[in-house]
């Protein structure tokens, strides 16, 4: 069939765009085509999770990214980097920040001010700031709650026993209400001419009082002179108030009759007023009782404010949910995902290709799954008559999945032993991982070998090698395949990209896709 023209261009156009797609997938950590940068170091006591290439943020942007973080003299030590534009001055902050309440940790960093100077490269930044750690908010969040709880629990005791005082005091509020209302309603008028009287005085005052203050000042002078040349006159005065002090103590029993009878009056208003009293100590009294069944109810657990302050079982429920929420998001923060593939070349031409996903929960154990592509292929016999087989082979993928177990040994040496399925055959597995750049590996797998139908007894396929640590995510594997059998012992070599979910993070938030 001949294919169109506009066929074959888009074709060409779909296969250029998954070509670079894949360039920038795969070489967009390669150090060759990095950006320049400048590394410097920050002393924490707590980074609260913060670890090896996380994102770095100078003034909210990203800029780079965290490139160690080790324990020094009991502080942790962070040594990072950011772009090379960027400067920093000698009052530059750090500290730690998180996405969201349980998100990802990430290295804040405030630049500071041009007039302090500039920080050399590689120095330390001087100030810091502490982490707030979420477990403990989310422990204060629960006393807090336990907090309100025992208040709810003493406010409705104080009603209880206060129930009586209560009732009153709001008896005796309506009968104020109501005698308040009935004097506004009387004296709305008077009040609105008290009001004009008050801002015509107003006005009054603010034309006169310049002029009154000058009459007082000169009042004060003329006073003050009158006070010198009167001297002798002001003596007699006092002389005279004197003596009217000592008349008013014969009129001050009369005073206290004619209060004695002023109280008399008052207490004859309230009897004649008996009636409207008791009127008003009625409506307070069916006040209090409403005010007493609501409280009847709340006591009982009706409602949402009954059933928050009785139903032990809703607390309870909020208290688990809480501390589930709290374990949940400390395993998110542990644990610890690596993704990479490789490709490897073996005796005679053969080939491998291998995706690789290594979930690590904790510093003890991880999950390998890989997905292996095979140019060996794997044999197998199918019978087509009686008595007679043919030896076919399938190219399919194959499946590793195996539980590692790590065992430190001394230092940051550390022995890992594996086990379970190996290319899709049973297999196990240990690796020495030296340092960090250097991990010795061995697997014996395919214990039952079909893959050689003219080759009889063949043994296990016992395969060792290294596997160096280049630059970042780039490493390469080379060593020796199936040293048990002499005819088909042979080298291999290979190379790979690893990625811990914090690079592919870091990836995907510098990828910029134009639109």
């Amino acid at each position: 069939m001949k294919l169109s023209t506009e066929f074959k261009v888009g074709a060409f156009v779909v296969a250029v765009s998954l070509a670079f797609a894949f360039l920038v997938l795969t070489f967009g950590e390669i150090p060759f085509f990095k950006p320049g940068v400048k590394v410097y170091k920050v002393y924490f006591d707590n980074v609260g999770g913060l670890s090896k290439g996380a994102e770095v943020r100078v003034a909210g942007i990203k800029s780079g990214k965290v490139r160690s973080v080790e324990l020094k003299d009991g502080r942790v030590e962070v040594v990072f980097e950011i772009d090379k534009d960027i400067q920093l001055y000698k009052d530059a902050s750090a500290q730690i920040g998180t996405l969201g309440l349980m998100g990802d940790k990430y290295l804040s960093i405030n630049p500071g001010d041009p007039s302090s100077g500039v920080l050399s490269e590689g120095s330390a930044i001087p100030k810091t700031y502490s982490y707030a750690d979420t477990d403990r908010m989310v422990k204060e969040l629960t006393n807090a709650s336990e907090a309100i709880r025992l208040m709810v629990e003493n406010f409705h005791m104080i009603l209880a026993e206060n129930r009586e005082d209560i009732r009153r005091i709001v008896q005796n509020l309506e009968l104020l209400s109501d005698t308040l209302s009935k004097i506004s309603i009387e004296n709305r008028e008077n009040l609105r001419q008290t009001i004009a009287n008050l801002n015509m005085l107003v006005a009054n005052l603010n034309r006169t009082l310049p002029s009154a203050i000058a009459s007082v000042d000169r009042l004060a002078q003329d006073v003050d002179k009158l006070t010198v040349e009167n001297r002798q006159d002001l003596r007699q005065t006092v002389e005279n108030l004197k003596e009217l002090t000592y008349g008013l103590k014969g009129t001050l029993p009369e005073l206290a009759k004619n209060l004695n009878e002023l109280s008399n009056n008052l207490n004859a208003v309230v009897l004649e007023n008996r009636q409207n009293l008791k009127t008003t100590t009625s409506n307070l009294a069916e006040a209090t009782e409403n005010l007493h069944r609501i409280l009847a109810r709340i006591e009982k657990g009706e409602g949402t404010l009954g059933k928050l302050v009785k139903d032990e079982e809703l607390y309870r429920n909020i208290n688990f949910a809480t501390k589930t929420f709290a374990k949940a998001g400390e395993v998110a923060d542990k644990a610890n995902l690596y993704i990479g593939f490789r490709a490897e070349l073996y005796k005679a031409g053969d080939s491998k290709g291998i995706l690789s996903i290594a979930l690590q929960p904790d510093e003890q154990k991880y999950y390998l799954l890989e997905v292996v592509g095979n140019s060996r292929g794997r044999v197998y016999r199918e019978e087509i008559l009686p008595n007679q087989t043919v030896v076919k082979k399938e190219f399919k993928p194959q499946f590793t999945l195996q539980y590692a177990r790590i065992f430190p040994i001394m230092g940051d040496k550390s022995l890992v032993l594996r086990g379970g399925l190996k290319e899709s055959t049973g297999g196990i597995g240990a690796d020495l991982v030296y340092n960090e750049k250097i991990t010795f590996t061995s697997d014996l797998w395919d214990f039952g070998r079909r893959d050689r139908p003219q080759d009889r007894n063949l043994k296990p396929n016992l395969q060792v090698g290294v596997n160096y640590k280049v630059s970042g995510p780039l490493f390469v594997r080379f060593g020796a395949d199936d040293l048990l059998n002499s005819k088909l012992r042979g080298a291999f070599g290979g190379v790979g990209l690893l990625f811990t979910d914090n690079d592919l993070k870091y990836l995907i938030g510098t990828l910029k896709i134009p639109f």
